[in-house]
């Protein structure tokens, strides 16, 4: 059986998710290659417009098996995070709309994976929690990075030192999350949101998410990023577009420009 589901949706949306049930979908080393192959293949192949990080039998993950850490010595374990900083850095600097649907639990690395998608889609009954020092361990996936980003550095280190999980509507309020869906409802509610992410302009889409991610430290960093972004849209095919479209009052297709 494959460790992870790979598979089409509708209208160029792909699936990815991991399929490990008997363990709440808990990320293993063998997992974690298998999720670097269907991403690099689903974020490499120009059908596919948009990634929904999705659930499995009512769980999103339940973060790094506990069953395959500490074998080994400094050298494995120095590996090992080798391959987990590859697949991070793909996840991060992902081009395509990615919109995780959570069912169940996203803890630890399974909230990390989470925290790096464009839109968290939360089931009423599921929950993102931070429990690395529960089993003696520090946060990883940057999870420090992306976790204060959302909720800000005082929110963000309440939650990990204090190892804390935070449920449905609870984290949408407070940001963690960003939509609410029914149980049962998560991925239907990331499919209608990424194919709305899937059609809108997609150089200037991978420009906005790769500002976010190197978020300018001054007001000079942020001009600097803006004259080198705006000019190659500004010149090219999506914009073309757009001006046509506004022209001819009608709504814009990015799909084939």
């Amino acid at each position: 059986m494959s460790l992870v589901v790979s598979e089409p949706m509708e209208d160029g949306v792909w699936r990815i998710a991991i399929n490990r049930p008997d363990v709440r979908n808990a990320i293993s080393p063998d997992t974690r290659l298998e999720l670097i192959a269907a991403y690099t293949r689903a974020l490499d192949d120009p059908a596919v417009s948009a990634v929904v990080m999705g659930s499995t039998e009512g769980h999103f993950s339940s973060g790094g098996d506990i069953r395959t850490m500490g074998k080994g010595g400094a050298r494995d374990a120095r590996a090992r995070m080798k391959l987990h900083h590859r697949f991070v850095r793909m996840i991060a600097e992902a081009q395509k709309p990615l919109v995780a649907a959570i069912e169940g639990y996203a803890m630890g690395a399974g909230a990390g994976l989470a925290l790096f998608a464009d839109t968290i889609v939360l089931a009423e009954g599921g929950a993102i929690g931070f429990p690395f020092f529960k089993v003696g361990l520090t946060p990883d996936f940057a999870i420090p990075y992306t976790l204060t980003r959302r909720l800000g550095w005082a929110k963000a280190r309440q939650l990990l030192i204090y190892a804390r999980t935070v449920r449905g509507a609870e984290a949408v309020e407070t940001g963690l999350a960003d939509v609410l869906a029914p149980d049962g409802q998560a991925e239907a509610k990331a499919l209608e949101l990424a194919k709305e992410l899937a059609a809108m302009p997609p150089m200037a889409f991978s420009l906005t998410k790769m500002h976010l991610l190197n978020e300018p430290r001054s007001l000079q960093d942020a001009l600097e990023a803006e004259a080198t972004a705006q000019p190659l849209c500004a010149t090219g095919p999506e914009h073309a577009e757009g001006r046509a479209a506004f022209k001819e009052q009608r709504k814009p297709d990015f799909r084939n420009v």
